[in-house]
């Protein structure tokens, strides 16, 4: 077969064949991992790195694996890239039985990947911390990790906290994924498909909180994007509210404002 034999139009893409990969970014208590895990086709595999997933238990479909870091562990990088030979190991034998994986979440995944340089690299900076050589070891370590995920024939989201960084030349500040690393942090959500913001708000006249997704980019959030909801923001408008009270949400609701519920639109 040749290459341009490859090529697929774009109209045959299909709800049944869409694959998500998506940065799902925002603060602590957010709802990341509980909107995320819920909402991603069945079945889902979740791997824990700062131990959130409590928020899944109970739930059908969802496997979850706890890879904690600890500075005392600083082998457990090397469980991650295992993994993912294993996750590989049963893509090319097509007895992968998840049709979705949720990493969360990056900080601890930044902190694992350090640790691993670290014990690498035995040179060491001020008072026995990381040195510019450190840095570079690790961003790559992790950066091959993100794309070895992405490249997985199946759904894929990973969560990450974010930080407010300001340009040294302009003085404009915007906000980026928590990584090491400036100019990783800027080429991150260039990795993805899908970058969405999450956040919750208090509604004072139902006294309870309510938990959104924004999926376009905005104010100092501008790295934010949807390609389900191009072009130009065709089949929704920001933001969306998670209601998982709803038979129908998260990432179930934007696949069926895409495609319709039939599969196609």
């Amino acid at each position: 077969m040749t290459i341009l034999a490859l090529a697929k139009p774009a109209e045959s893409v299909k709800r049944e064949n869409y694959l998500i990969k998506a940065l799902m970014v925002g603060k602590s208590g957010s709802g990341k991992t509980t909107s995320a895990g819920l909402t991603l086709p069945k079945s889902t595999l979740v791997i824990d790195y700062d131990n959130r997933a409590e928020s899944l238990a109970g739930a059908e479909g969802i496997d979850v694996i706890k890879l904690l870091p600890t500075a005392t562990d600083v082998m457990a990088w090397r469980k991650v890239t295992e993994l993912e030979a294993e996750l590989w190991g049963q893509v090319r034998k097509k007895t992968l039985k998840y049709k979705s994986i949720l990493e969360a979440g990056l900080s601890a995944m930044n902190r694992m990947a350090m640790y691993y340089a670290m014990l690498a690299n035995p040179a060491r900076g001020f008072g026995g911390g990381a040195t510019q050589g450190h840095y570079g070891v690790q961003i790559k370590n992790l950066q091959d990790h993100i794309m070895t995920m992405l490249a997985l024939p199946i759904n894929y989201v990973l969560e990450a906290h974010y930080e407010l960084v300001e340009d040294q030349e302009s003085g404009m500040t915007t906000f980026l994924p928590l990584l090491f690393g400036k100019k990783a942090r800027s080429e991150l959500p260039g990795m993805f498909n899908e970058c969405y913001h999450a956040f919750h708000a208090s509604d004072n006249k139902e006294k309870r909180e309510r938990y959104y997704w924004h999926t376009s980019g905005f104010g100092r959030f501008d790295f934010m994007k949807s390609s389900l909801n191009n072009p130009a923001g065709k089949y929704w408008t920001d933001p969306i509210e998670i209601n998982l009270t709803e038979q129908v949400t998260g990432f179930q609701k934007l696949l069926e404002l895409r495609f319709g519920k039939g599969g196609e639109k």
